[in-house]
């Protein structure tokens, strides 16, 4: 027999004995309630995530008047095994707030930087302040995480409208289920919400390959309020450096 024969039949048989033992796929989620549900269970084990949010719309502040959230950003970074959590809010057109929260060691730090940091406690020369970090009683819901499944799912059947199973679609290199939940404000009014809300929609780009979410928006109609909108790409298992900001940066008790 060819030695090309007997090489292309070795192929053949390797790929068939690695077929038989690569176990099946998932069967792919239609319920779009099992879909938000396994995306909260698959966070279980979170070690690392960045979050990156992004606005859209305004918001009318009464006296203080319109405020365009186009420039708004949010960065949020959570390092789990070291319980450690940073949080910058970038709001230019919000009176030029800047916002930093720091996480680490067992105590919090916060710098804010603009006419808001009097309204939220801050030091007014531009330093962190530090407080000790709340480690108050744990609610059952986080240390009873089947508990807290429980009650997702009968929020979700609570909903006056179920939730919508769109469209799959890519999520930058990854396959992602899209799940959608729209109210309106009559259906908002069923669930004790306020009767100036409009519509309200939010959602969730679920990744196929470990069911957790890679994209979440929202959409509000706040009436005579405004309107806002918000994007949050998610990341996992990057790299994450979080450590409290240097004693000189920090203002005195």
């Amino acid at each position: 027999m060819p030695r090309r024969l007997l090489a292309l039949l070795a192929l053949v048989a390797t790929v068939a004995v690695l077929a038989c033992n690569t176990p099946p796929a998932a069967p792919a989620l239609t319920d779009p309630k099992d879909i938000l549900v396994k995306s909260i269970e698959s966070l279980a084990n979170l070690k690392t995530a960045t979050i990156k949010g992004t606005f859209g719309g305004s918001i009318n502040a009464a006296e203080m008047g319109n405020f365009d959230l186009s420039t708004v950003k949010i960065d949020l970074a959570i390092d789990v095994p070291a319980k450690k959590t940073r949080i910058t809010v970038d709001a230019p057109t919000l009176m030029g707030t800047n916002v930093d929260v720091i996480v680490a060691d067992g105590n919090v730090y916060m710098k804010v930087v603009g006419p808001m940091a009097a309204f939220l406690g801050a030091d007014a020369s531009g330093k962190y302040t530090k407080t000790a970090a709340d480690t108050g009683s744990v609610p059952d819901e986080a240390s009873d995480p089947t508990k807290a499944i429980a009650e997702l799912r009968a929020g979700l059947d609570k909903l006056p409208k179920a939730p919508e199973k769109l469209a799959d679609e890519r999520c930058g290199d990854q396959d992602c289920y899209h799940v959608r939940i729209a109210m309106t404000g009559a259906d908002l009014a069923t669930l004790g919400g306020g009767s100036d809300i409009g519509n309200v929609s939010l959602e969730v780009w679920t990744r196929k390959n470990d069911l957790r979410p890679a994209k979440i928006t929202f959409a509000l109609d706040a009436g005579t309020q405004g309107n806002v909108t918000g994007t949050f790409d998610i990341t996992y298992d990057s790299g994450v450096n979080i450590s409290a900001p240097p004693a000189d940066q920090i203002a005195p008790d």
